[in-house]
């Protein structure tokens, strides 16, 4: 019900002229007034940052936390915030995301802050954000054209993919963590997740794409990777340059030598940064998915 009202209320404000104060529904189902047009933003956790840069509107940010990569003013870690220094900045937005960081709100709101959540689960509720976040600094427009440009685009391989038939799809595990006689248990994308959704619209069936976890994530065990024996090995890498590494530690892990995408050698390393935010640059990461599972085909 939540992001049906989103939705609704996101599409009404696109067509309609949009004038402050605004008023929206955030992702955390919360009613929001926005005064005025925004011009000093503190993004509260990276994902949020992404959406301004991916406007063109990074010029309004005033403030991140020590985990974003973009260059501003740090105002500490994500939790718990340190609000005297969010204050400090003057800002007329906080930006946050949503799960871990929820109890955060309630701290921004008692010094009369004005915050927005963003948690999006799904491809499209990344969308829906990223119209919201338009919408709200006045670049409407721009945020929809924006939109239409990455659906065509994920959806002319989904369509590619949806041909393939399914015996010949090929089994995938996406890996946030590499395995090793230390590392008894990896997390994952599942069910809920919009990961799980790049990967099936890709053409990809995820080991753990039946099972669900806190926003779609999980841990599983190497004995279930094994069992599940994947065609293709996807791995999340935090440290540039460290790919090869982290094939060779693939490789070399006992408990992995017969896995099929192993022995094919089909394991692929991804920007696990940037691919743990839910955010519109991720959704281009589909195409290389499937060039990944099917050859470009």
């Amino acid at each position: 019900m939540r992001k049906v009202l989103s939705l609704i209320l996101i599409v009404l404000m696109v067509f309609l002229a949009i004038a402050y104060p605004l008023t929206i529904f955030d992702d955390a189902a919360r009613v929001v007034t926005i005064n005025s047009e925004p011009k000093r933003i503190v993004c509260a956790a990276p994902s949020t940052t992404k959406f301004l840069q991916y406007l063109r509107m990074e010029n309004r940010v005033v403030g991140v936390t020590n985990q974003d990569d973009f260059q501003a003013e740090r105002i500490g870690d994500l939790v718990p915030l340190n609000v005297e220094k969010v204050l400090s900045l003057k800002p007329d937005l906080v930006l946050i995301f949503g799960g871990f960081q929820l109890t955060e709100v309630s701290k921004l709101e008692q010094q009369k802050l004005t915050t927005v959540v963003l948690n999006a689960n799904t491809i499209q509720q990344i969308l829906n954000d990223l119209i919201l976040v338009g919408t709200i600094l006045g670049k409407s427009d721009e945020a929809k054209k924006l939109v239409e440009q990455l659906e065509n685009k994920y959806l002319s391989i989904a369509k590619k993919a949806y041909n393939i038939p399914l015996e010949k799809r090929v089994k995938v595990a996406y890996l946030l963590d590499v395995p090793g006689p230390e590392v008894r248990e990896i997390w994952t994308c599942g069910q809920g997740s919009y990961l799980n959704d790049m990967i099936t619209l890709a053409g990809g069936v995820n080991i753990a794409g039946n099972y669900a976890g806190p926003n779609g994530w999980l841990p599983i065990s190497t004995e279930f990777i094994v069992a599940q024996n994947p065609d293709v090995l996807m791995i999340a890498n935090y440290l540039p340059g460290a790919e090869q590494q982290i094939v060779e530690k693939i490789k070399q892990y006992s408990a992995f030598k017969n896995l099929k995408a192993v022995v094919n050698n089909r394991i692929y390393i991804y920007d696990g940064y940037l691919l743990s935010l839910p955010v519109p640059q991720i959704i281009e990461f589909v195409e290389k998915f499937y060039n990944d599972f099917y050859g470009g085909k």
